[in-house]
């Protein structure tokens, strides 16, 4: 996905999707009907990221992907779905998307995929579940389930961990307070928030990192993502540093794991 830039469908793809071949030469694409609007008014596509879904062999459009950006009509974030096999390239009615909706808020992030459910939270809205029909390649279009929590810029790129099919943990981390400024007290850094939602009903939070103590999270990174392996959650922080020159620290990988009894 390309963010604001020049669009001639030859050698120039701002605003667009690309599908690239092996020798990085663009085979396919899809561009919005309004790219040179987005290119105008800094609504890039390009800000979020694309989620490339697995096969659904039983519809006749098994291979698609989702993802979105800045842009809108009425409600920003507009979430596009696309056929890896024919994106649609450039036409004045977007007739070549598959589906397309509005994900609640300004996309910065990349969407997760798990048992035909796609998470994502755009900027200002709450992490959401939309849930794809495996035999139409079509998506509600409206949130099966939200968290109770809202995030703000840049929303978040959700990590899934789960046993198999079951046991669904949505992980996703708010990184609103990364810290703007070096003079003003007012945008300093503050702690990242590590959040665990059930992936089957995300009105449900299990777990966040301001509960407890010895939990909090170092300082916040813009727009990291949580990484789940060895049945732990690692996330990358400044530690304490506040971007306003104090802190020993300046920069700190937090682990978190069940504690022993």
């Amino acid at each position: 996905m390309t963010g604001n830039g020049d669009w001639d469908g030859a050698t120039n793809f701002g605003d667009s999707i690309l599908k690239l071949s092996s020798r990085l030469t663009v085979s396919d694409w899809f561009t919005p009907s309004d790219e040179a609007n987005l290119e105008a008014n800094d609504l890039d596509l390009g800000s979020g990221g694309a989620t490339m879904l697995v096969d659904l062999p039983s519809s006749s459009v098994p291979h698609i992907l989702i993802g979105g950006g800045k842009q809108g009509s009425g409600q920003p974030g507009e979430l596009f779905v696309l056929n890896r096999d024919n994106m649609g390239q450039f036409n004045s009615t977007d007739s070549g998307v598959v589906q397309q909706f509005p994900a609640g808020g300004r996309i910065f992030a990349t969407g997760a995929f798990w048992q035909n459910s796609f998470y994502i939270a755009g900027l200002g809205a709450p992490l959401s579940v939309f849930t794809v029909n495996p035999l139409t390649s079509l998506f509600t279009t409206t949130a099966v389930s939200q968290s109770p929590t809202t995030f703000g810029f840049p929303g978040v790129t959700p990590s899934i961990s789960s046993s198999g099919t079951t046991n669904g943990i949505v992980w996703g981390i708010d990184s609103s307070q990364y810290g703007t400024s070096d003079t003003s007290p007012t945008r300093a850094a503050g702690p990242a928030i590590l959040h665990a939602y059930n992936a089957t009903n995300l009105a449900t939070e299990l777990w966040n990192s301001t509960t407890g103590t010895g939990n909090t999270a170092g300082n916040a990174v813009k727009m990291t993502v949580p990484t789940v392996a060895n049945g732990k959650v690692y996330i990358g922080t400044r530690g304490n540093d506040n971007t306003q020159g104090s802190g020993t620290t300046k920069g700190e990988l937090d682990v978190y794991g069940l504690m022993p009894n």
